[in-house]
């Protein structure tokens, strides 16, 4: 067993790195699992590309859960292009097969002091930066579905730091397949159901192999919360009694997401998309350069279409920031509020 170790890693933001107005959250997703990778094969002591299971099959890591949060008062649209970031990660192992990620990243060094007093998910929730959670299982490349999860070779023959308890995103990760039910956002039961017209919530992904598989050539883990907001966009557009103008859907930004992650897809032509959506309208608040309206919250169920096998499913709040000078979605949202039952 081996003490834990705060790494640090760098990002220099570009403009692979962004979307009109601020960061973007799928390449920060995709580096999240490069920096994990890199800093599993740095305990194992190898190459990730050398990285064995006990039967010598080479292994890669596969997405179990990720949770990425920014504090309240912060949002992604600090961070713009020629922005460096700081990211120290933390890494954790139990079993062998299972590997947490504890991460907080910001523009400014982050000092081993602060480091300290992080245990945990619960220490990031509560402190004043950007953080996210992210556990990993080993796999080796195998069929479209959840592959057995196997032991690295290296993890047996050198100190690893083990963790004494699961990591919470791996049995919260149980919890979700077996009831479908995701915790730990409290205003989901408070918030207004959007009203919406007589068509479902369904949606349908056509998977692109350019961009939407990854190099084991199976769907990129990191690409579902950008196929998701896609059919999140798609019900605002399309399916509410009142839809809400594509400017202003662009102005929604993620301030929390937890998603879980239970099969894959290879050959799949296309996926299915269920969303559920909710609302909680912001409370009244002096005009500013940029003004938090509201935020919804999005339930999203992603499933493979040829035999209806739940790959993914997350819930994630996003707030509606639009410039505080924009006269015509500023009226638009008054307009659109006005309409909402109870409120009119």
């Amino acid at each position: 067993m081996t003490e834990a170790i705060w790494r640090e890693f760098r990002l220099h933001v570009g403009m692979p790195h962004l979307q009109p107005g601020r960061l973007a959250e799928e390449p920060i997703i995709k580096q999240l699992g490069a920096f994990q990778w890199q800093a599993v094969a740095a305990l194992a002591g190898q190459a990730e590309n050398a990285v064995v299971s006990e039967a010598g099959e080479r292994l890669h890591i596969s997405m179990i859960s990720v949770e990425l949060g920014m504090p309240a008062g912060r949002a992604w649209d600090e961070f713009d292009e020629g922005a460096d970031l700081c990211f120290r990660q933390c890494t954790g192992v139990y079993g062998h097969k299972l590997v947490e990620g504890l991460f907080l990243f910001d523009q400014e060094p982050i000092p081993d002091e602060e480091l300290r007093a992080i245990a945990g998910r619960d220490d990031l929730v509560s402190g004043r930066r950007p953080w996210a959670f992210v556990t990993h299982g080993f796999i080796t490349r195998t069929g479209s579905t959840w592959a057995k999860l196997e032991t690295p070779r290296a993890f047996l023959e050198r100190p690893v730091p083990e963790l004494a308890a699961m990591p919470a995103g791996i049995s919260e990760h149980q919890a979700v397949e077996r009831t479908g039910s995701i915790e730990g956002f409290t205003d989901w039961a408070e918030a207004a159901a959007l009203p919406r017209d007589a068509q479902t919530g369904d949606f349908e992904h056509g998977v692109a192999p350019e961009t939407d598989l990854n190099a084991a050539g199976v769907v990129y883990c990191a690409r579902l919360p950008a196929i998701m907001a896609g059919a999140e966009r798609q019900l605002l557009r399309e399916r509410l009694l009142l839809p809400l103008s594509e400017p202003l859907v662009a102005c929604l930004g993620p301030q929390h997401r937890r998603i879980y992650y239970f099969a894959n897809a290879s050959r799949e032509t296309s996926l299915r998309l269920r969303v559920e959506a909710r609302f909680c309208p912001a409370a009244a608040a002096a005009p500013a350069q940029v003004r938090t309206l509201g935020r919804f919250l999005f339930r999203t169920d992603v499933l493979r279409a040829s035999d209806g096998v739940l790959m993914a499913s997350s819930l994630v709040e996003k707030a509606l920031r639009v410039p505080g000078q924009s006269k015509p979605l500023l009226t638009e949202w008054a307009r659109w509020l006005a309409h909402m039952p109870g409120r009119g």
